[in-house]
């Protein structure tokens, strides 16, 4: 799939009054790796991800995945920048079909701001360009049985619990959510 970088206006809270800031999606390149490890330490807290993420924190096997990926030459992973600084962004694979969207993170000052929901249409978007009809995601499930925040935004945005759960190596679990594209 090919992504084309582009400008939206987004109204945004910044502090205290409603300001407008453009909004720029582009995709990644190898060097913004470590600004993307940023981006997913500054998503949540720490007593946040406890319980939803690997004891260790960010799992070296995704880091390994991530650096590859951005080594392609047309890396499946976008930035979300405003302002020149980057504050978030989305890695997802191809599949027969489908787009599995593997990762998405906002730093948490941006959060609730439409940066989550506009990498994903972006993804969108390029999907349908594409003919695929379908995306697919995943957000873990904490012992007690209790989703990730980011189930509840996946929800909002029109995906729907598969009811499927899988288990990392790590020995999180996962519950997967899909969106039919019309």
């Amino acid at each position: 799939m090919s992504f084309q970088s582009y400008e939206r206006q987004v109204r945004t809270p910044l502090i205290s009054d409603w300001e407008e800031v453009v909004l720029t999606i582009r995709r990644a390149v190898e060097a913004d790796f470590s600004t993307i490890v940023e981006i997913m330490r500054l998503s949540a807290s720490e007593e946040e991800l406890r319980g939803f993420v690997p004891a260790e924190g960010i799992s070296s096997v995704f880091l390994d995945e991530l650096s590859r990926e951005l080594k392609r030459e047309a890396p499946n992973v976008i930035l979300a920048e405003i302002s020149g600084v980057l504050v978030g962004f989305a890695y997802y694979t191809l599949h027969e079909g489908s787009v599995e969207i593997e990762e998405i993170d906002v730093v948490k000052d941006w959060q609730g701001r439409g940066i989550g929901r506009t990498l994903v249409e972006h993804i969108e978007k390029a999907a349908r360009e594409k003919g695929i009809k379908r995306l697919l995601t995943g957000t873990s499930i904490n012992s007690e049985g209790e989703p990730w925040k980011a189930y509840w935004f996946w929800t909002r945005i029109g995906f729907t619990d598969t009811g499927e759960t899988t288990e990392s190596p790590q020995g999180i679990k996962y519950v997967k959510l899909t969106k039919v594209l019309l």
